[in-house]
């Protein structure tokens, strides 16, 4: 039985890479200790709006709908966003997108999150840059961006003040 495990989880990174790799980052899943206090960094209130880009499995989308907010995921690789989907569909306030997030609007969002490769960042941050309101938190999980400087710096993510 825990060999149909190991290879399920395989099979998910493989076409991970296989989808979003020349599309985006490919699926590397957030440290599950991390998800509580990534969505506390990012001072998410209930009634907030977040938004995470390439939501992978839905872990932070699912964190932030049960604190209240509407939590908006969008994810290109079919496969993952279906897990997303799986896991947000009991979330009245959670949606998860299957398509591109480079041409969503941002405009409403209070905080968002993503956990993107460094080729990507500068074009993220002129997207951040045009869309964001003041005040809006954004959080990228292992890489920074390329200008901005954090006003949280963790071991394993960077909270920013737009």
């Amino acid at each position: 039985m825990q060999i149909y495990i190991y290879f399920g989880v395989f099979f998910i990174i493989l076409v991970g890479f296989a989808v979003a790799g020349p599309l985006g980052a490919p699926w590397v899943p957030a440290f599950k200790k991390d998800l509580k206090r990534v969505i506390k960094d990012s001072r998410l209130k209930s009634g907030d709006v977040f938004y995470e880009l390439g939501c992978g499995d839905g872990r932070f989308v699912a964190e932030a709908a049960k604190m209240g907010a509407t939590a908006i995921g969008y994810e290109i690789n079919p496969l993952m966003w279906l897990i997303a989907w799986l896991r947000n569909y009991k979330y009245k306030s959670a949606h998860v997108y299957l398509g591109n997030f480079w041409s969503c609007d941002l405009s409403d969002a209070d905080v968002v999150m993503t956990f993107l490769t460094p080729r990507f960042m500068e074009k993220l941050e002129s997207k951040l840059d045009n869309e964001l309101k003041p005040g809006t938190k954004f959080v990228s999980y292992i890489f920074k961006l390329p200008i901005r400087k954090p006003i949280i710096k963790r071991h394993h993510w960077f909270v920013y003040e737009f």
